[in-house]
């Protein structure tokens, strides 16, 4: 578990357990019936939705989701400027062990395109080809979280439905009735609790993952075009360097330093000055 993710378990037990805690007896609270209709109903509608085959990728996803594995642009842009100038010493065949050490599948594959000699345009469209293969299986992954987040608050409302069929049987007994209607509404608790504070966001922390993987694809095959061009090591950090988009957001461009308030003072001054014409003007 990285610091984010520590930070943010932390901050929702700071929370939450707080509000539990001073609002009365936590035992109020637990139900596990509705909590097992909640939690059952989703995973069963899942089951019943999606192959096992995107079940096990989503499953993949969310055990990767705090490995930092991707590459930001500064790496990419030296990894390539790299494989550029070792293409032009030691030739194509020495490319594909430095693409086997970055472990990017995505990369050896391009580089593989590059050894066996292939048309620029035929390595574009297979890398291209994989891309989007590759974000049509997560695009089917997380839609998994989509219909959690929309099936969790849908069972607990058919739980507390449940719970009020209970209660009118029971309409004899006053105090019976309160201690049902309870537990009825808990069973709606439960769904928008699941949905929103753990379906939906991590259904959002993994697409924002997708789309670094995006980036990072598309910086690959930029770089892969500019070793099938035999660029050399300058052109490979132009062809690569003006993709700005994919710079990581904790590097902004510095803001320009503000002028010392002398400087703004000649600046006034400059103004005041009565602007002289030309000698020829005066005559």
């Amino acid at each position: 578990m990285n610091r984010k993710s520590l930070i943010t378990a932390i901050l929702a037990v700071g929370v939450l357990a707080p509000a539990f805690f001073m609002s009365g007896e936590v035992s109020l609270y637990l139900n596990p019936t509705g909590l097992l209709l909640v939690v059952g109903g989703t995973l069963t509608g899942v089951f019943l939705a999606y192959p096992m085959e995107t079940l096990r990728g989503l499953w993949s996803q969310i055990r990767g989701v705090n490995e930092d594995r991707l590459m930001s642009q500064p790496q990419i842009l030296a990894l390539f400027v790299d494989m550029a100038r070792q293409l032009r010493r030691e030739g194509v065949r020495a490319l594909e062990r430095s693409a086997q050490e970055t472990g990017n599948q995505f990369l050896e594959m391009g580089v593989a395109l590059v050894a066996d000699d292939r048309r620029p345009e035929d390595i574009r469209e297979r890398l291209e080809q994989e891309f989007d293969f590759f974000m049509a299986r997560r695009e089917a992954e997380l839609a998994v979280f989509s219909l959690m987040g929309r099936l969790a608050p849908a069972l607990g409302l058919a739980g507390t439905v449940v719970g009020m069929i209970r209660m009118l049987h029971q309409l004899k007994d006053p105090g019976s009735v309160a201690a049902g209607m309870s537990v009825a509404l808990l069973t709606t608790f439960y769904g928008v609790l699941i949905a929103n504070l753990l379906v939906l966001p991590m259904e959002r922390k993994l697409r924002e993952r997708n789309r670094a993987e995006g980036v990072e694809m598309a910086l690959i095959t930029e770089g892969i075009m500019g070793l099938a061009a035999e660029d050399n090591g300058a052109a490979m950090h132009a062809r690569l360097g003006s993709f700005r988009f994919a710079q990581p957001t904790g590097m902004t461009q510095r803001p320009a330093k503000p002028a010392r308030p002398w400087v703004r003072g000649l600046r006034g001054l400059r103004g005041l000055i009565p602007q002289t014409g030309s000698a020829g003007d005066e005559r």
